[in-house]
């Protein structure tokens, strides 16, 4: 299995997905498969056992194999790690890939072993059943995590733990039989897929074993001692007979008195770790509060050698704005009483934002490891793919600023308007130093005639217009703009908009998912002329998207092709080979065509409809470069990519390069498939469609992509292994896991590139 890590990534993912086909055959189904794959596959005995001969073999393997490997050391030509012992922060896999599977299944644990860093260790939140067998699973109530609320309402109850009265369903009223031949899990994050609920059956910490491809470390996390106590089962002696039986790197527990048992009684090898609740919470087995018990580090390294706290012991965040607050202390202080730190509650989910981050959860992990100072020395998290990309790929990178030309092509979206007001100056100065390569600005024109930049036509999207008491009588319906009533940029002069400020607009509200407000109202709106003038200054490209032109030139009765030229030669760009001309029309790229030798882009509105080689030389007769929207190029259904189109490949066989738009960071935006991490889409359009550029609300994401040491196939050796970046095949989650899920019924409508006639 070690083999896996030399693969090429399309590759190690391809078999990773291969083998969860396989683990779901054997464990849900009764069709017959080969004994030597079932034997690596099982998930444990169904009916519980002392642990059998060949859980023993399996560990004693395991063993072997890892003492062969160096843990967590970077070769030679690393970078320097300011954790405790020097090695790369541990990549700890929160019930395995967890944030895309149902927690400590054969799915979470075979995905994490594969796609993420050799050495990762794979951890289980073990709770006794009723006769006294481990189980993996998260939070004391099984109702959260599995099918029993479901299946076996009747067996609902009520009990104390820890003080507190809880109604759900416990694993200690269980018998292990019972849990491991009746109940599956399920996705216990609401926000998260449901695809996989009841797939894969509840696993035993011995299951580990068998999902880790002998590379992986083991971490036993035990939330509830006390409460197991309190009902007749000893978790020490539990824990002390699984570490007979398999190789234990790691336990963690909140309750210290149930580390000091475990201290003089396990082998040194196995690292006992204390997990730190909120500073006012009590430690049940000591009734001390966790700040209390975090103000004397020294007494906890007497037994323990690390602690596990929450990421904003570390980095706190202030709640009002959402940004991060001065680094405290706590890493430096436990580092020198010897005390590792690991940190956990690390997503890529999570529906509160820290905005430091924009939404990129790599850019998280990195801030806990910079350029100066002490490193965590762990993540525990439940995307270790992305974990391990941070890790091995991104520390050091950072965004270079591009040269308009540049290949791949980072374009842009209304500036930096994941992170600013778009097409603000704040936005196109963090689109430059965030690393891309042009620069945009949608037109949109005035009643009087003035070309400026805004994002819509409809000025109630990214300004305080609404605010405007003298303007909301403006508000009307122009259906060749948009279904809904807006306020008009085409009915307010230029005199009136110059009263307007540029506000934050966030696409996923919807998902309750907002955009950093911080800079709302700081600045206004630029004319076309006033974003020239800026652009020329820098080293990149310009793109001017050009929207409606048709209808605003021979219905509104607007020159917008005209102010264009106009602002381009005051600007002195008239001829300047780094200038774009982006349109949706034919009318206008034929007009443009006519006079000019810029660029031209055509630009797909439509997200449904079909695109044959006749389509494509349609296009091809316009412009040498089109823009598709995303959803055209990478076909998703309830979440998950249905397969890999070939709408890149037929533009690229008539020489038309292809930019995609419009990606977004938030995880609320991405398929599935992603792990809801932008980096991954950004590799798989790259890698596997082949397009020629984004255009982005975040160009620092993309450039930082571009920077990293995994991409372009480049790998970095860490510790004698090779990782790289886990490249997406779309549509292999849906076909190879026979997900029920269909792909969209295909477009009947054509792609009409010259639905406008020209002038």
């Amino acid at each position: 299995m070690l083999l896996l890590f030399r693969m090429d990534a399309n590759l190690r993912r391809g078999y990773l997905i291969f083998v969860l086909t396989l683990t779901y055959l054997a464990t849900a189904s009764s069709i017959s498969l080969p004994e030597a794959i079932l034997q690596r596959l099982k998930v444990g005995e169904r009916i519980p056992r002392r642990p059998q001969l060949q859980i023993q073999e399996d560990a004693a393997f395991q063993r072997r194999m890892r003492s062969s490997l160096h843990p967590r050391i970077m070769a030679e030509s690393g970078p320097t790690w300011n954790t405790l012992d020097g090695s790369p922060p541990l990549i700890i896999a929160h019930g395995g890939a967890s944030g895309l599977f149902p927690d400590q299944t054969a799915g979470a644990y075979i995905y994490a072993a594969s796609t993420s860093l050799q050495n990762t260790a794979l951890s289980c939140d073990v709770q006794l059943t009723k006769d006294g067998y481990g189980i993996c699973r998260t939070g004391i109530n099984l109702g959260d995590s599995t099918t029993i609320n479901a299946t076996y309402p009747q067996l609902a109850t009520e009990l104390i733990v820890n003080g507190e009265l809880i109604q759900g369903f416990f694993s200690v009223n269980l018998t292990a039989s019972f849990v491991l031949n009746n109940i599956s899990a399920v996705q216990s994050n609401a926000a998260r897929t449901i695809a996989f609920d009841g797939m894969f059956p509840v696993t035993q910490p011995t299951d580990m074993i068998k999902f880790s491809l002998n590379t992986s470390l083991f971490w036993i996390n035990v939330e509830y001692p006390s409460f197991f106590y309190q009902h007749g089962l000893n978790m020490t002696s539990y824990i002390h007979e699984l570490i007979s039986n398999m190789p234990i790197d790691f336990v963690s527990s909140p309750e210290v008195g149930f580390l000091k048992t475990l201290k003089s009684s396990v082998p040194k090898t196995t690292n006992l770790v204390l997990k730190v609740g909120e500073t006012d919470k009590v430690d049940p087995s000591t009734n001390i509060t966790y700040g209390s018990l975090l103000s004397n580090l020294s007494d906890i390294a007497t037994y323990a050698s690390g602690i596990l706290v929450h990421k904003e012991y570390i980095w706190p965040v202030d709640n009002a704005t959402l940004y991060l607050e001065a680094e405290s202390t706590i890493i430096r202080e436990a580092h020198k009483v010897q005390l590792a730190v690991y940190g956990y509650g690390f997503v890529n989910d999570p529906m509160i934002p820290i905005y430091n981050y924009s939404f990129d959860p790599i850019r998280e992990y990195l801030q806990f490891v910079p350029a100066s100072g002490s490193h965590i020395d762990g993540f525990l998290s439940d995307f270790p793919t992305t974990a391990s990309e941070a890790i091995a790929c991104f520390r050091g990178a950072t965004p270079a600023v591009r040269l308009a030309g540049t290949k791949p092509f980072i374009i842009s979206h209304n500036g930096d308007s994941g992170n600013y007001p778009g097409c603000t100056k704040l936005a196109y100065d963090g689109a430059v130093r965030g690393g891309a390569s042009y620069i945009d600005c949608p037109v949109q024109m005035t009643s009087d005639g003035i070309a400026i930049c805004r994002e819509s036509p409809d000025l109630l999207i990214g300004t305080d217009v609404s605010t405007h008491s003298d303007f909301l009588k403006r508000l009307s319906l122009i259906r060749q703009f948009q279904a809904e009533k807006g306020i008009f940029s085409i009915n307010m002069t230029w005199a009136e908009i110059q009263t307007l400020k540029a506000t934050m607009f966030s696409p996923e509200e919807d998902f309750n998912v907002i955009r950093n407000p911080a800079y709302n109202n700081q600045e206004g709106v630029l004319q076309l002329t006033d974003f020239l003038n800026y652009a020329k200054n820098t080293s990149v490209g310009i793109l001017i998207d050009i929207q409606n032109g048709y209808f605003l030139e021979t219905e509104v009765d607007k020159n917008v092709v005209g102010a264009v030229l106009a602002s381009l030669n005051a600007s002195g760009l008239a001829s300047s080979d780094r200038v774009m001309i982006q349109s949706e029309d034919s009318a206008i790229l034929s007009l443009f065509r006519q006079v000019t030798n810029y660029t031209l882009i055509y630009r797909v509105v439509d997200t449904d409809v079909l695109v044959t080689k006749t389509e494509v030389s349609d296009v091809k007769a316009l412009a040498n470069f089109v823009t598709l929207p995303r959803a055209l190029v990478q076909v998703a259904s309830n979440g998950f990519l249905v397969n890999k189109t070939d709408i890149v490949d037929l533009f690229h066989a008539q020489n038309v390069s292809v930019f995609v738009s419009f990606l977004r960071n938030e995880f609320v935006a991405l398929p599935y498939d992603y792990d809801s991490d932008p980096t991954l889409e950004l590799d798989t359009l790259l890698k596997v469609y082949n397009v020629d550029g984004v255009i982005t609300d975040f160009p620092a994401t993309a450039s930082y992509y571009l920077s990293n040491t995994c991409s372009n196939m480049k790998t970095q050796a860490i510790g004698g292994q090779q990782y790289g970046i886990q490249t997406v095949v779309p549509g292999a989650l849906v076909t190879q896991l026979a997900l029920n899920i269909q792909p969209p019924p295909p477009s009947q409508a054509r792609l009409n590139a010259f639905r406008s006639s020209n002038y």
